[in-house]
């Protein structure tokens, strides 16, 4: 049994700080917090879990650490999958930053919304309804728990677009700004209305899973959301036929929503990951007088079938126009590109990703499988190679994966020239605490008696280093690098001088998360 080594005098600093109530040393707690959604075996369980509700409540805390040569841990929402948050060293805190939770400021005129770090993806868009506004950052899928601070640090495969600002608790303590928002200013304080105010000091902080400060807040940029809107949904009988249209619909940045998904993800939508997205669907479209435009039968009813039924590889599209005209006739000219290669199929799952944004079901399979990804990024112009070549990857490996009741599945993305490829792996396994406090309560109480599976997991965790490792030799990129993908090896020898020193001045004592991006 881990017990906390801290002195005790550590923990009545801390819990000065931010309150009793605030502080746990609780070992079953301390056990949920300190692994993420995969199995790390080496994992340290963190000696406190400490929750500030402020940026000075951090700075607070990141003093009483240096003063007691304590290593924190930032952690979010809690749902990467890399080791980002996961101690490695022995009588480390967690800082787990959820209670900054407010949305200080939302400014329609000059297009800014100013989040705490532990706000929810879904928190900012709640805030941003009554302007009819959105945020250009691409946030992830899993923004009904994940965090604007999580997203900042992990970084997401549509890129950095959209950042203004961070407020950042420096390794000492010391709170700083970027951008616009670090001008000094006898007004009531700058406005975060501008990133590039020499050197780009905002995105150092931007990717490095928290190794150079501790993010406490984000200024994010607006766009007004348009109010035609339009869908599309296709069906392909390869892979490579799905990411070669991919590659011709690049150049088209009015398509706003773009996923593919294989016949895995493609026959299972409806009944997990995208299924409360598909209900609420169902609850818009038959709550008014009228249909949303295009759709011609009952989405309630649509739910029950399996409307993608005998659909390999499909490709999930949304536009965006000043009208609904507007709209489909950018469908118009994605559809007829898709139809190259493809067929049109129902567009329930678009729409309903667009009735409800965030979810995060699909971090399980079906009865509660296992389930963790590997991403990695390449131009677009290497998108069928890497299709081909992944899928070999799988193939080579088949007989094993199905011996130990394995199997693959592939999130597909593209942006502005870029390719994302994302499998995950599949397979039978206990379910952590972390997966139940997610979890409706029916499903929370069927899954939690599945039985370990440590033969299985072996062969997960061996077969995710190798794709890794394959991923590295054909040259991907990634996000979400945290301790798990190969960075150091990848960069150019004086990149990788450049950040040491960097971390050197920023935090000289490694007290930051140490272990991230291999610092």
């Amino acid at each position: 049994m881990a017990e906390p080594a801290l002195k005790t005098s550590v923990a009545e600093a801390f819990t000065a700080c931010v309150g009793t109530a605030n502080v746990t040393a609780d070992l079953a707690e301390r056990t949920a917090m300190s692994n993420d959604v995969f199995f790390w075996e080496d994992a340290k369980i963190a000696d406190l879990i400490v929750r500030p509700s402020t940026t000075e409540d951090v700075a607070a805390c990141v003093k009483i650490a240096a003063a007691h040569g304590v290593q924190l841990y930032t952690r979010g929402g809690g749902m990467s999958y890399t080791k980002g948050y996961v101690p490695t060293v022995p009588g480390a805190v967690i800082l787990d930053l959820r209670r900054l939770n407010k949305v200080r400021l939302v400014n329609a005129i000059d297009r800014i919304v100013v989040a705490d770090a532990g706000c929810t993806w879904a928190d900012v868009t709640e805030a941003l309804k009554p302007h009819g506004m959105k945020v250009v950052f691409g946030a992830p899928f899993s923004g009904i728990y994940s965090t604007v601070g999580g997203a900042m640090a992990q970084g997401v495969p549509s890129g950095n677009k959209g950042i203004l600002g961070l407020e950042v608790v420096r390794a000492d303590g010391a709170v700083m700004r970027t951008g616009a928002w670090g001008r000094r200013d006898s007004h009531g304080g700058a406005a975060p209305f501008y990133r590039d105010y020499g050197p780009d000091l905002t995105g150092l902080f931007l990717g490095d899973t928290g190794a150079f400060g501790i993010k406490t807040a984000a200024a994010l940029q607006l766009t007004q959301k348009l109010p035609g809107e339009a869908h599309g949904s296709f069906a392909f009988e390869s892979y490579e036929d799905m990411v070669a249209t991919m590659v011709e619909l690049g150049p088209y940045d009015f398509v706003t929503r773009r996923v593919g998904l294989d016949p895995f993800k493609s026959q299972n939508s409806v009944k997990v990951g995208f299924k409360e997205a598909i209900k609420t669907l169902g609850d818009v479209t038959t709550s008014g007088p009228t249909l949303l435009s295009g759709l011609k039968d009952s989405v309630k009813m649509a739910a029950n079938a399996n409307f993608m039924e005998g659909v390999k590889w499909s490709l999930h599209l949304s536009t965006e126009g000043l009208t609904e005209q507007a709209a489909e006739d950018g469908m118009d000219v994605a559809r007829k590109v898709c139809l190259k290669r493809g067929r049109e199929i129902a567009n329930f799952l678009p729409r309903a990703m667009a009735a409800r944004g965030y979810s995060v079901r699909g971090f399980l399979g079906k009865d509660g499988q296992r389930w963790v990804p590997t991403n990695s990024l390449w131009p677009l112009s290497r998108a069928v190679e890497i299709a081909t070549a992944v899928q070999k990857f799988f193939a080579d490996r088949q007989a094993e994966m199905t011996r130990h009741g394995m199997w693959e599945s592939y999130m597909t993305n593209y942006g502005t020239g870029t390719f994302m490829c994302e499998p995950s792996i599949y397979w039978v396994d206990e379910v952590s605490e972390l997966h139940l406090r997610h979890l409706g309560a029916d499903e929370a109480v069927k899954f939690r008696t599945l039985p370990p599976n440590p033969t299985a997991r072996a062969y997960a965790q061996q077969i995710r280093r190798e794709l890794r490792d394959f991923f590295f030799d054909l040259g991907a990129l990634h996000v979400q690098v945290a301790k798990f993908y190969r960075f150091e090896e990848s960069l150019d020898p004086q990149s990788w001088r450049l950040l040491n020193e960097m971390k050197d001045v920023l935090d000289p004592d490694r007290r930051l998360n140490p272990g991230n991006l291999g610092l």
